[in-house]
């Protein structure tokens, strides 16, 4: 089973034959295409790695839904202490809404008996929660042209509201949740595609530098997504080596272990029990010298 997920390179033998280039180009498409599909071709394999990082996964987990509640409820008790006004009733209610759906998540992910599937569920739950927190996080001009959905009770919505906390979303979706990465790239561009295009239809057009402004934040868009996607596969291959280098060593001790016990069975059947016993302890001891025993003994016929 060690060598399920190297299997792609046994094939490196017959590089000078004539289909040898066509097979490297499909390895490396696969190996491409495996980096965001983030499994090995082994499901048991891939198993066996689920568990081997579960730890790992829910204390990230745990950092992600602490971070996206302490930011909901920053932004929730900004505009309790904000300036009053008639702020639209979704825009304002969803920051506290979202704070306690974070803090629930974190309550149950807090759980020594959590299984793959669970955190699974939790980090995809996680991940829709953060899509609505920052859909309403959009310079949406809910209560009318002079209104955003961030709390700001008194004055016009701008290209520059919620990029920050969009940005934020983002990156914890690709580096600390435990969803796959091809859902976690959906997310980032779905986000941004949905700010800058409520930026470009929503906000007063009459601003000055509208347009500049928008091209800056894509840019920013474009930046976090590519950080994290960089950072994701960072990870997702240091863990896996890691797993195939602890799942290796366990293998060589197992099979070390195994040979021993050929040679101990070996030895009791070429040598009498007591002074196979005897020579078995003698070898466990550091030697004092070279020839420090000599294993005769007398025995009356």
């Amino acid at each position: 089973m060690a060598g399920a997920p190297r299997g792609g390179g046994g094939g490196g033998g017959g590089a000078g034959e004539p289909g040898g280039a066509e097979r490297a180009a499909g390895t490396s498409r696969r190996r491409g295409l495996r980096a965001c599909d983030e499994e090995f071709a082994c499901p048991e394999l891939e198993a066996l790695f689920r568990g081997y990082t579960l730890r790992l996964e829910q204390a990230a987990t745990l950092k992600a839904l602490a971070v996206l509640s302490l930011l909901a409820g920053a932004l929730a008790l900004a505009e309790l202490l904000g300036a009053p006004g008639p702020a639209p009733g979704l825009a304002k209610g969803s920051h506290p809404v979202h704070c306690v759906l974070f803090l629930a998540l974190l309550v149950v992910t807090n759980v020594r008996s959590l299984q793959v599937p669970q955190l699974q569920q939790v980090g995809q739950l996680a991940l829709l929660f953060s899509l609505t927190f920052a859909l309403l996080c959009c310079p949406f001009a809910l209560g009318g042209p002079a209104r955003g959905s961030a709390g700001a009770a008194g004055g016009p919505a701008t290209a520059e509201q919620g990029v920050w906390q969009l940005l934020l979303v983002t990156f914890v979706s690709y580096a600390l949740l435990p969803v796959r990465s091809l859902l976690a790239i959906g997310f980032g561009l779905v986000v941004a595609a949905s700010h800058l295009l409520v930026t470009a239809t929503l906000v007063p057009a009459k601003r000055p530098r509208l347009w500049r402004t928008l091209g800056a934040n894509a840019l920013l868009f474009v930046g976090v997504n590519m950080y994290g996607v960089f950072v994701r596969i960072l990870t997702e291959r240091s863990q896996r080596k890691a797993f195939l280098q602890a799942r290796s060593c366990i293998e060589d001790r197992l099979r070390l272990e195994d040979e021993n016990e050929k040679q101990e069975r070996l030895l009791m059947s070429l040598l009498p029990r007591n002074v196979a016993m005897e020579m078995k302890e003698d070898f466990l001891k550091p030697p004092e010298r070279i020839f420090h025993k000599i294993y005769i003994q007398r025995h009356d016929n």
